[in-house]
């Protein structure tokens, strides 16, 4: 119970990997805040966490819009009195893939910059006078292989996943004087959402996987790229954020870690 009566922030806290790293933080005593785009997705895993006896909030926000991101801050601190953790983990790739880059569009780039960087520099914004004033925090920031690894069919997801990084970086010098620790997670392959979009547009650049499903798709991508020859979960990354959240992390800072299997190694 390294996470006893504290309370998290996950954003896409709905989805697969936002939902396993909220059940990680609830598991080791965290109580949550799930925020999420979609309500319904919000509850049922607010719901799940109350059934582990952790108390949850469920809140629908957009993290494009500021005003949203101050939203979820306010209305967490109206039910818990505290924020000391926040999981930047909502995320955006779009619809179509790069290669080459000039196939995508300038709306493509913005939806990926808006969402990858502008929301989490909004939440970031919003948390930091609560986490300031009580000179204790920790902010995780979750990126993506994409950003070590420049894949060429995702320019601009990779791009904007790179450039949450620099931020985290750059928030982490900020706010080390008030005892506050920011990091950055890499996660690697997981199968969702995210796979079960993407692997079709794969398939369409890469004839050796003519006449695959979505998952033959991801299995055959992560035994060719990842040295460990097997995928990550998002307990697999929710397992690191609650290292991250813990106090046995307290002097880290600034820094990316890697959960990828070793497809990118430092």
């Amino acid at each position: 119970m390294r996470l006893q009566d504290v309370v998290a922030i996950v954003t896409g806290g709905g989805g697969a990997l936002g939902g396993g790293i909220a059940v990680c933080l609830a598991r080791e005593g965290a109580h949550i805040v799930v925020a999420d785009i979609k309500l319904d997705v919000a509850e049922k895993r607010a719901e799940e966490i109350r059934k582990m006896g952790r108390r949850a909030l469920a809140i629908q926000s957009d993290i494009t819009l500021e005003k949203e991101c101050q939203n979820v801050v306010q209305e967490s601190l109206r039910e818990f009195g505290q924020i000391d953790i926040l999981v930047n983990n909502a995320g955006h790739f779009g619809e179509r893939l790069g290669l080459p880059f000039t196939n995508q569009t300038e709306v493509e780039w913005d939806e990926n910059y808006t969402v990858n960087v502008k929301g989490p520099f909004f939440l970031c914004k919003a948390i930091a006078p609560h986490m300031m004033e009580r000179r204790a925090g920790k902010i995780i920031n979750i990126s993506s292989i994409a950003a070590r690894r420049d894949p060429q069919i995702l320019p601009a997801y990779a791009a904007a996943k790179n450039a949450l990084l620099t931020l985290t970086r750059i928030v982490a010098k900020d706010l080390a004087p008030y005892n506050i620790n920011v990091n950055a997670i890499c996660p690697g392959m997981i199968w969702g959402q995210f796979w079960q979009r993407l692997a079709p547009l794969v398939a369409a650049d890469e004839p050796a996987f003519a006449g695959m499903d979505a998952r033959q798709i991801f299995e055959a991508w992560q035994k060719k790229n990842t040295p460990l020859q097997r995928a990550q979960t998002p307990e697999d990354i929710g397992n690191l954020a609650v290292f991250l959240a813990s106090d046995g992390a307290r002097n880290i800072t600034g820094q990316t870690i890697h959960v990828d299997g070793g497809a990118a190694m430092n």
